[in-house]
């Protein structure tokens, strides 16, 4: 028959300052963020089924990462070229797709620099980096630019390469239905 609803739910969460957070309402709310409230968890789990980018926070783009646990759907969003970003892509070769997987944020602050990392855990191990400073592989190197006299590096080549690796080892392990 044509129209058929679907059991399964789907939910969106963000990271912010090493946490998993979601939209809430102001009693159950942890945390307050311009105007808004929500709720913070520290990491989401399921199975990874589906990866895309879409449209971010003020023009930038959001990676969509969503999991699947116990016939709910979760969306883990978080920004493209960010720290989260960088250390999920760079371990994604090693996550078993077939596999529940744990995504733990940080975030920490030293000396007016923010460091931000998504860690991957599966079966009770944390995944490492696949690729790393020492071992590049196929991914392209990040290219030195100076602005104002100082030089800064321009990741998109490499960001580009690490979301169609994503998206297309994604589509490719899927289940047909």
């Amino acid at each position: 028959m044509g129209a058929n609803k679907s059991n399964t739910t789907s939910n969106a969460y963000y990271v912010h300052q090493g946490n998993v957070i979601k939209l809430s309402d102001k009693e159950n709310a942890d945390l307050e963020k311009n105007g808004k409230f929500y709720e913070k968890f520290a990491s989401l789990s399921g199975v990874i089924s589906s990866i895309k980018v879409v449209d971010g926070y003020e023009d930038l783009k959001d990676l969509a990462v969503t999991l699947n646990d116990s016939g709910e759907s979760f969306t883990l969003y978080f920004t493209v070229g960010s720290g989260y970003f960088k250390s999920f892509a760079r371990t994604f070769p090693n996550i078993d797709l077939t596999e529940e997987v744990e995504l733990v944020p940080t975030f920490k602050e030293e000396k007016k620099k923010s460091q931000a990392s998504l860690l991957v855990k599966q079966n009770g191990n944390w995944l490492k980096r696949f690729y790393t400073l020492e071992n590049m592989g196929d991914m392209p190197q990040a290219i030195p630019v100076e602005v104002n006299g100082n030089v800064v590096y321009d990741y998109k080549e490499q960001n580009e390469f690490l979301i169609s690796e994503m998206i297309e080892r994604v589509a490719k392990e899927a289940l047909p239905f």
